[in-house]
């Protein structure tokens, strides 16, 4: 059998093959970035040293010490989310508005970045006492 033959015998098979392979191709391949998403996916980053920002109302002048003043935040989310992300953009705050007497032991709050989901936060209270009093507070003479 001559190589002629041999190409021109059954075309339309091997054109439908061919045309079969082709479109397995495409299908592998424009599904190959895919992946299932699933919590065992995820991954984890633990951002240490993540300052304590203290919240208070705009007629409070008053000073406070938050001990400790920076905690442990653990985040989750996608690995190429976490692994570009700065710790800046992690806020960790105490809301003092409505704080009576001092010392007094306070929730810490965060607000992590979009997309990432807070997984653990150590320590969870700090304990806030006031400094100095606000100089509207203080009686004058």
């Amino acid at each position: 059998m001559s190589w002629r033959d041999y190409i021109l015998e059954h075309r339309w098979q091997k054109l439908f093959a061919l045309g079969l392979a082709v479109l397995i191709w495409f299908t592998v391949r424009s599904t190959e970035g895919l992946r299932i998403v699933d919590d065992a996916s995820d991954g984890i980053r633990q951002f240490d040293n993540v300052p304590i920002v203290v919240l208070t109302s705009a007629a409070d002048l008053g000073r406070y010490e938050v001990n400790p003043s920076r905690v442990r935040v653990e985040l989750r989310g996608s690995p190429e989310g976490l692994r570009d992300l700065s710790p800046a953009l992690i806020e960790a705050y105490v809301n003092l508005v409505d704080l009576g007497r001092t010392p007094q032991t306070i929730h810490i709050h965060v607000n992590p970045p979009a997309g990432t989901v807070v997984t653990q936060l150590e320590p969870v209270k700090v304990l806030v006492d006031r400094l100095s009093e606000s100089n509207s507070s203080k009686s004058s003479p």
